[in-house]
């Protein structure tokens, strides 16, 4: 089974964890544990971006698991960032690690204590020389659609398609394909399709 979990902040993203749950489920065949992570767990955190460290003590640091930010459309087969898996390694993309696939019986010094102090800089200073960077970067293209796009990161706040924020001045997205394919995905998963 690929286990996943995602970054999420339900009181605002509740669109985009249907959006992103439908796009993992519809294009991969594999048995799939979605799991969101809110802020709270165990944590006191206020926001989701240090989220992702608490994957390894939520698993019993054991086994693997891959990480997501909720503000994401998923277009390739999830079984195939799954084969990333590398035992000792966090691996990210290149630029950017809101995708990352970890081990974690490797990081057990990592706690969820650690992101209520929002010392995510020190955190990944832990990670070090065990974080691996092998994941192509079609599986974080940044708020357009491009040849080989496996995923889709709406990383821009101020464009996210389903503006999150109430009141927020949000600006029009740069990729109307990108925001087309994001209603297409929520209009399946409204439908069940």
């Amino acid at each position: 089974m690929i286990r996943v979990f995602i970054g999420t902040d339900s009181s605002i993203h509740g669109v985009a964890e249907k959006v992103i749950e439908h796009s993992i489920r519809k294009n991969t065949d594999e048995d799939v544990h979605i799991e969101f992570i809110r802020p709270g767990w165990k944590s006191g955190c206020t926001g989701f971006t240090n989220h992702r460290f608490l994957i390894p003590a939520m698993c019993s640091y054991t086994g693997f698991a891959i990480y997501l930010d909720v503000d994401m459309l998923v277009l390739g087969d999830i079984a195939e960032l799954w084969a990333y898996k590398t035992p000792g390694k966090w691996c990210t993309t290149a630029i950017r690690d809101d995708v990352a696939v970890i081990d974690c019986a490797a990081f057990t010094d990592i706690t969820p204590g650690t992101c209520r102090n929002k010392k995510k800089d020190a955190i990944r200073g832990q990670i070090g020389g065990r974080r691996l960077v092998n994941i192509q970067h079609q599986w974080n293209t940044i708020d357009m659609l491009t040849l080989g796009t496996k995923l889709v990161h709406y990383s821009d706040l101020d464009r996210q398609p389903w503006h999150p924020i109430p009141g927020h001045p949000y600006k029009q997205h740069p990729d109307a394909d990108a925001v087309a394919l994001f209603w297409e995905y929520f209009e399946q998963a409204k439908a069940g399709k």
